[in-house]
């Protein structure tokens, strides 16, 4: 009987996202996301720590991404950076500025002054699908976005921002749970399925036919997949912006 009736909501909930669009829903589900952060941050005193440390190091397969001459200033775009982004603030040799972008930034600012903690960056309110309008295009060294396209209310449209942001030459770097929609019923935030299929990055909800980034890129990125960094059930995307 639970069975059934968790196969029944699992229905209903995919036709509401078929028929509605997932941006009508989106505003209901970041409720799950303030929720997560506020007891994840107010559990875990570790993550609170390493998340808040001004001189944690940015992260070896970053720095790799990265094409700067020494001593140049560094800037990175964190996309649904969460109230701490995970992009480590200090890269050796250069002066590191992070840009931390997410659409609950004013939520976040609330449960980080509630826990006293200051970020190194702090999260700005923004978009992922509209970055035009809180950051500027063709300036980035790195794009960063890790287990946040997918809560997008258009991950192809705000992909397609990322690579705006980053400069010719730069990379796009996507780290992702395998369709996370699937894997969670499409409960909460996700309403959307990022995932690799065959060497191609797919995108696809219900009610959508999947989507091929790397051919919506084909005039101005090339797009390669990787193993993900959570283990076996996530992958990683890496855009290169040509021009």
């Amino acid at each position: 009987m639970i069975r059934a009736r968790k196969f029944a909501r699992t229905c209903l909930t995919r036709v509401a996202i078929a028929l509605r669009g997932p941006s009508r829903r989106w505003a209901k589900a970041q409720e799950h996301e303030v929720d997560y952060w506020t007891q994840h941050l107010g559990m875990d005193a570790e993550q609170r720590r390493a998340r808040s440390d001004p001189e944690r190091i940015l992260q070896t397969y970053l720095m790799r991404l990265i094409h700067a001459a020494p001593g140049r200033p560094v800037e990175i775009l964190d996309v649904g950076a969460g109230p701490l982004t995970f992009v480590g603030p200090k890269f050796p040799g250069h002066e590191l500025r992070i840009t931390a972008i997410d659409p609950n930034a004013a939520e976040y600012d609330r449960i980080l002054t509630k826990l006293g903690i200051t970020p190194p960056f702090r999260t700005r309110q923004g978009f992922a699908e509209d970055l035009a309008s809180v950051v500027p295009m063709n300036f980035f060294d790195l794009v960063h976005s890790r287990n946040a396209i997918d809560h997008s209310k258009d991950p192809m449209r705000a992909i397609e921002q990322m690579v705006q942001a980053v400069k010719p030459g730069c990379v796009v770097f996507l780290n992702h749970y395998i369709s996370e929609g699937r894997r969670n019923d499409y409960g909460g935030p996700h309403q959307w399925n990022l995932f690799p299929r065959d060497g191609r990055f797919l995108i696809d909800r219900p009610g959508l036919r999947a989507i091929d980034v790397g051919e919506r890129l084909k005039d101005n990125a090339d797009v390669s997949i990787g193993t993900g960094l959570h283990g076996p059930e996530s992958f990683t995307a890496t855009i290169t912006r040509r021009s």
